[in-house]
């Protein structure tokens, strides 16, 4: 199916981008002044504290809120102890990488022989993450694909573990080894998100179109493991054995790197090298808190993850934006450059193509299927919940019919809606019931397909008795749309009468202000006038509902006064909203917080001492 990127660049404070693949959308991000993401740059930090309890320090890295570097992120070349100890951990690494790297390849060519790595089963394979650290092969997580087949193998299962559990910080502690004030280069893992502060790491990964590279984690070559197909993995594997990877560093081939040459990898390989040398050379010039790397912005970003040889064109509107990709398509992909183009006509891109009205679906709770089923998607604290209904879908032979097309529909639909909401985290989908094992089965392995192209590592389980199923997906960004589950407007004019009640008698008011909206004033006066007189006869309190247009419904003031009509406590529940010049705001404190400062020596200066006097 014809795959093509759009691109609105034309207004001022965002951009957003759609991959459309037919009359659907199968991508969708955006960046504005609100969510403009931090995750991916690479700081110049100081640490401000070491806290032992939590085994982990903060850095100040120029934001309002310190970020959070764990002890297993601290590379041990930051580690402040004696230089014969050093050594000594630097060996103990090295024998634990070539004995996890051995066993992984061993693997891997065991997998090859005996065809595990089946590429038509959906089901079985496994999805991961493309920039995941964890994809490269000398990891530690490589041992748990290891199968218990005998004794034997169980016994180097258990040799293997020894080796992962062979901690390089055995003897020492967080506070040994790191200490306040000390300056570090760090990468943001995670965003800040409510009232967690960024999380950090000090193992650098930069990004490329084909390869992830990890200067500083010296573990060979990997492969994502996406890439499932035994020959495309050795064939890949030969390619990485050809090419010249420096000592010190390390590299994962991503999903985009399939079918390509030698030479490609390669072009990109040093193209991130000399990335990396400008990262270096910026870090000895600048003082810390600094912004040392910004990662690309969103078309960049766009052009990189998610443009590949099947896309027809890449179509944008605005100006500035149409330059900056066509600079980048140059550098990246010359021969690309003409699948770049600019719209030019006078109604906007995303009204003409019918995006703009499929986009606002992302703020309804509820999706329509073509076949007259819906989707609910709920987000909540903990999870997201999607409920599944058939609606007026009535074409089948039988209820079984039903239940299976609607779920595969569903299946389909839910692969999109995930991607273009970023739901993440725990999501449980209640499937229409099916009495078929068959059934569900197809159900289970329509959705694992559809996600496959998603670049979150999603984890999908099996659809239960009781017709949920549970699956997990990383976040890769802050999501465009932010939900609160609120109360009904009846339920929450019940909940103010209660808080008044409960407040006047507390505080031993006798006159009561209540400041609402004027929608629940109204509600309150038909439905809740008897209630009212019973508490104010009974209590010898009078209640005065005073209607507020300033407010909106979850707002509320309530005034608790005494005989004399002195206010005695105020009671009060007011919304925030940032408007858009608090917003520009916030994004020029944090724009001066990150300049970088060129490293100035200061000048010696003499002292002078006054003789003291005779």
């Amino acid at each position: 199916m014809e795959k093509n990127l759009y691109i609105d660049a034309s207004h001022p404070n965002e951009t957003r981008v759609v991959l459309k693949s037919g009359d659907n959308i199968e991508d969708y991000e955006y960046e504005g002044l609100k969510n403009n993401l931090i995750k991916n740059n690479i700081y110049l930090g100081k640490v401000s504290r070491v806290e032992p309890s939590l085994q982990a320090a903060f850095i100040d890295f120029g934001r309002d809120r310190h970020g959070f570097l764990s002890f297993n992120d601290i590379q041990s070349d930051y580690y402040q102890i004696p230089q014969s100890d050093l050594i000594k951990i630097k060996e103990e690494e090295e024998r634990a990488r070539e004995e996890l790297l051995k066993e992984s390849e061993k693997e891997e060519q065991k997998n090859i022989n005996e065809g595990n790595l089946d590429i038509n089963d959906p089901v079985e394979a496994k999805p991961d993450s493309e920039i995941d650290l964890n994809l490269l092969e000398g990891q530690p997580e490589s041992d748990k694909i290891l199968i218990e087949k005998n004794a034997n193998e169980t016994n180097q299962i258990d040799e293997v573990k020894k080796v992962k559990l062979r901690p390089r910080f055995k003897r020492y502690k967080i506070q040994e080894v790191i200490k306040p004030n000390q300056v570090i280069l760090v990468q943001v893992l995670k965003d800040e998100r409510g009232q967690k502060g960024a999380a950090l790491s000090t193992f650098i990964s930069i990004a490329g179109k084909y390869i992830v590279l990890m200067p500083n984690t010296p573990k060979g070559g990997g492969i994502s493991r996406k890439i499932f197909n035994p020959g495309e993995r050795k064939k890949i594997r030969t390619i990485l054995n050809d090419i010249i990877i420096p000592k010190e560093m390390g590299l994962i081939v991503r999903t985009a790197g399939s079918n390509k040459t030698k030479n490609e990898i390669d072009h990109d390989l040093q193209t991130l090298i000399k990335t990396w040398n400008g990262i270096k050379e910026s870090a000895l010039n600048s003082i810390a808190p600094s912004l040392i790397h910004q990662e690309s912005d969103i078309i960049k970003r766009t052009l990189r993850d998610m443009y590949d040889e099947n896309t027809n064109s890449v179509v944008i509107e605005g100006n500035e934006g149409y330059k900056k990709a066509q600079s980048f398509m140059k550098l990246m992909m010359p021969s690309h450059v003409k699948k770049i183009k600019k719209y030019r006509e006078k109604i906007p891109l995303f009204f003409k193509l019918n995006i703009e009205e499929k986009l606002n679906q992302i703020y309804d709770t509820e999706i329509k299927l073509k076949s007259g089923g819906y989707l609910v998607i709920n987000p909540t604290e903990a999870l997201v919940s999607i409920d599944i209904n058939s609606g007026s879908s009535i074409k089948q032979k039988n209820v079984e019919s039903t239940a299976l097309d609607t779920n595969l529909e569903a299946a389909e639909e839910i692969s999109r809606q995930i991607k273009i909401r970023d739901l993440s985290g725990l999501v449980i989908i209640d499937f229409i019931d099916m009495l078929s094992f068959g059934n569900r089965r197809l159900v289970e392995r329509k959705l694992k397909e559809k996600c496959r192209t998603d670049r979150a590592r999603i984890q999908i389980g099996r659809i239960s008795t009781f017709g949920l199923l549970e699956m997990s997906r990383q976040r890769l960004r802050e999501s465009a749309v932010k939900w609160k589950v609120t109360l009904t407007d009846e339920f929450f004019a019940m909940k103010i009468l209660k808080l008044v009640e409960v407040k006047a008698v507390l505080t031993k008011a006798k006159f009561v202000e209540l400041k609402i909206c004027e929608k629940i004033s109204d509600f309150m006066k038909e439905n809740f006038i008897e209630d009212l007189k019973y508490f104010e006869e009974k209590n010898l309190i009078k209640i005065d509902i005073i209607a507020d247009n300033s407010l909106i419904i979850p707002e509320y003031i309530i005034d608790l006064q005494n005989k004399t009509k002195k206010t005695i406590e105020t009671v009060e529940h007011l919304e925030k909203l940032k408007n858009l010049e608090e917003q520009k705001k916030e994004l020029k404190t944090f724009e001066t917080l990150n300049k970088k400062k060129p490293y100035k020596k200061k000048p010696y200066k003499k002292k002078f001492f006054k003789k003291p006097a005779a």
